[in-house]
């Protein structure tokens, strides 16, 4: 298995409509990060990094020039983090 970091860094994230993922899409993040077969103290060490990486990406962009690129990443830390957080519920944990 790869890292969090490798992971994410090879992650292309294109989604079809803005603001909510596809089944395919869904699929696509669950095996790309290997979702279900993570320990619940991976699944939200995921959830941690996926969020400090892409946000630490977006700070260091112009808001006004890079504007659609800031949106792709916001888009892409929402879906990611809504199937970690789908998982966690599915078993029982808090989100």
């Amino acid at each position: 298995m790869k890292t969090n970091f490798q992971m994410i860094r090879t992650y292309e994230h294109e989604p079809k409509n803005k603001g909510f993922c596809t089944e395919e899409e869904v699929n696509k993040i669950q095996e790309h990060f290997n979702i279900k077969n993570r320990e619940n103290i991976e699944l939200q060490n995921l959830k941690d990094f996926v969020v400090m990486y892409y946000s630490n990406k977006a700070k260091k962009m112009d808001i006004v020039k890079e504007y659609e690129e800031i949106m792709k990443i916001s888009d892409a830390i929402s879906a990611i983090t809504y199937i970690i957080d789908m998982e966690k519920i599915n078993r029982g944990m808090e989100v």
